[in-house]
């Protein structure tokens, strides 16, 4: 038994030294907000497990995740009026005991310095604004070209020039067809 004991303590270092060497710590800020609150804000972390680790900044915006496994895995920061950049953490995995950093957005960026400084890129927009009339697009729909075709029989058509010889024409066939239903209808009213 004390054997057993004794080869245990002799292999507790050995097993904190192995466990050491498979986690590190992730630190870093979120720069002040505009509205100097951090109120609401969220660092999360996603492992590459799929498991998710959250943090909340301090007063100060800086966070820690303690134990971090070693790997590549991805670093976001929740806002509800800011947008923040993705940051595609490389933890331990390329250099032995060292945390690197990209964007995870942009791929060719170069690295971000460590500790992680995150600034808001830009302001979240929830509602797309109204844009104003524009007569061209109104144009382009059925109903506009519905419209300009509507305009275009009664103001212009009226005004193109007929030759004379094909409105001759056109005014015998209006006779010659107005005479045949005059001849339908008065044979009707004879036979009836």
């Amino acid at each position: 038994m004390r054997a057993l004991t004794l080869l245990l303590v002799l292999l507790a270092p050995l097993a904190s030294a192995e466990e050491a060497q498979q986690w590190l710590p992730v630190a870093g800020k979120v720069a002040l907000l505009p509205d100097g609150a951090l109120a609401g804000v969220e660092v999360w972390l996603q492992l590459e497990g799929g498991r998710r680790l959250v943090a909340f900044p301090l007063h100060d915006g800086s966070f820690t995740f303690s134990r971090v496994p070693l790997g590549v895995h991805t670093l976001g920061v929740e806002h509800r009026t800011l947008v923040f950049p993705a940051v595609k953490l490389d933890v331990g995995a390329a250099r032995k005991g060292k945390v690197t950093a990209a964007a995870a957005d942009v791929p060719g960026q170069p690295a971000l310095s460590y500790p992680l400084l995150l600034r808001p890129l830009a302001q979240m927009e929830y509602f797309e604004k109204r844009q104003g009339f524009n007569l061209i697009a109104f144009l382009k729909t059925p109903y506009g070209m519905m419209a300009g075709f509507m305009l275009f029989s009664v103001f212009i058509m009226p005004k193109l020039k007929v030759d004379p010889e094909e409105l001759a024409e056109m005014k015998e066939e209006q006779a010659k067809v107005a005479g045949r239903v005059k001849d339908k209808f008065s044979g009707r009213r004879r036979n009836e």
